[in-house]
């Protein structure tokens, strides 16, 4: 196999962090000009939240059906469609008038954001042998954490000056800036693992979607996204209505929590990537250190969500929690793609995202009721729905280390690469 150029790797490896900062910054203004969008269109909480998990309706979908795709055609071309759909949803919302209009502009935006990480991972993976995925994969994840401090810092202050319109218009200005130099540098990669000891032929999806590996990874990115998925929506909001926290106030703790990740990412991924070259196993260097920090963050949020604390406490507990519930992505993204064909690498990583970000559907709506629950009380009802995802993800991680053993996982499907029932993988597509 012809290695892959080292000058090429990082160029293309820049321009798919830089595709996700713009991804993140176009789900999350909605959140940021949440107070604006709230006052000028004169909308309930339970219409905000169903905006916000309007998102997610296609989102999943999408993120399957293109993760299909990804394993036939060329993930230069996949990521140019998604980034005009991007830049088509911005301006909608900037000429939204309605609260149907801005649905209408949410579900086009999630149909085209669904299949982003999926299709940008599977890209990267392309670069790199599957012992050396977990830092580059981390990398990708480092990009959406900026794409969050970039939003944190600048799009409160773009909006309080320009107006969320201005803002919008701006970001569609923005990705068509990125589809350019994309258009002018994307490549495929050479590293498809065709050759690899998972054997290249293709497995049927029964097998793929039950084993206890992917099964017990996905349940723990699902509840690990509930919390996650309030960042576009809810999260800004209930900071400043309440918890009566200023725009700016609001942006450096999303700012703080932001910087943790990115520290505690590349800091465990980096430890890991060292520790398997170094002849640990994959349990030890890939799981472990996902799930401890997921036990940790789900005792955070349930502690945030269901015992009485002063606003000091109940920040430091939400920090917490923050920062250690996103170590699991890239690692997860890293398990599915290791323990997968490598010709069903995109469609596997499709649905394991699309599984997780359905929590999105779930997230914002469940916020809003909660908010009636506690008698239109922003803030109790916020902190009741984050103590709830916290036993979610308490409950999970504590299943996910019984099931995951990548290792295995991957021995089990080789052995069924073996059996007659192995579907003839089609020819890799070319770029």
């Amino acid at each position: 196999m012809t290695q892959p150029n080292p000058s090429r790797r990082i160029l293309v490896v820049a321009l798919l962090m830089a595709v996700m900062i713009i991804s993140v910054l176009d789900k999350t203004i909605f959140a940021f000009a949440g107070p604006q969008i709230i006052d000028e269109l004169q909308l309930s909480p339970e219409q905000f939240g169903f905006i916000g998990s309007a998102f997610f309706f296609l989102y999943s979908i999408s993120g399957v059906l293109v993760g299909f795709l990804a394993n036939r055609l060329p993930s230069r071309w996949i990521l140019s469609g998604m980034s005009l759909v991007w830049m088509a949803a911005q301006l909608l919302t900037a000429l939204a008038t309605s609260f149907y209009t801005l649905v209408a502009s949410r579900l086009l935006l999630g149909a085209g954001c669904g299949p982003g990480t999926a299709v940008t991972q599977h890209a990267c993976f392309k670069w790199y042998a599957p012992r050396e995925r977990v830092l580059p994969a981390a990398l990708i994840q480092v990009a959406i954490m900026l794409g969050a401090i970039a939003g944190a810092l600048a799009l409160p202050l773009l909006i309080e000056r320009l107006g969320w319109r201005a803002g919008y218009l701006l970001l569609a200005g923005v990705g068509l800036l990125w589809l350019l130099l994309w258009q002018l540098c994307g490549r495929e990669g050479q590293y498809d693992d065709a050759n690899d000891d998972s054997g290249g032929a293709a497995l049927p999806y029964r097998h793929l979607l039950l084993n206890r590996t992917f099964v017990g990874i996905t349940l723990i990115a699902f509840c690990s996204y509930l919390p996650n998925a309030l960042l576009y929506s809810w999260l800004p909001t209930y900071l400043q209505k309440g918890l009566g926290l200023t725009p700016m106030q609001s942006g450096y703790l999303v700012l703080s929590t932001t910087l943790g990740v990115i520290v505690l990412n590349l800091l465990v991924s980096s430890l890991s990537q060292r520790a398997l070259q170094r002849g640990a196993s994959v349990r030890a260097a890939m799981v472990m250190p996902p799930l401890l920090a997921c036990l940790v963050a789900a005792l955070a949020f349930a502690l945030m969500g269901l015992s009485a604390t002063g606003l000091a406490a109940t920040l430091g507990l939400f920090l917490v929690g923050g920062i250690l519930v996103n170590l699991l992505s890239a690692f997860g993204y890293s398990i599915v793609a290791y323990i997968v064909p490598a010709r069903q690498r995109g469609s596997m990583l499709a649905i394991h995202i699309g599984l997780l970000t359905s929590a999105g559907m779930l997230a914002p709506h469940l916020v809003g009721q909660a908010i009636g629950w506690q008698g239109g009380d922003l803030a109790a009802g916020f902190e009741l729905a984050i103590g709830l995802f916290g036993l979610a993800l308490l409950a999970s991680t504590l299943l996910g280390l019984l099931l995951i053993d990548p290792e295995r996982s991957r021995r089990d499907l080789a052995a069924h690469a073996d059996t007659p029932e192995t579907i003839p993988a089609p020819a890799p597509s070319q770029a």
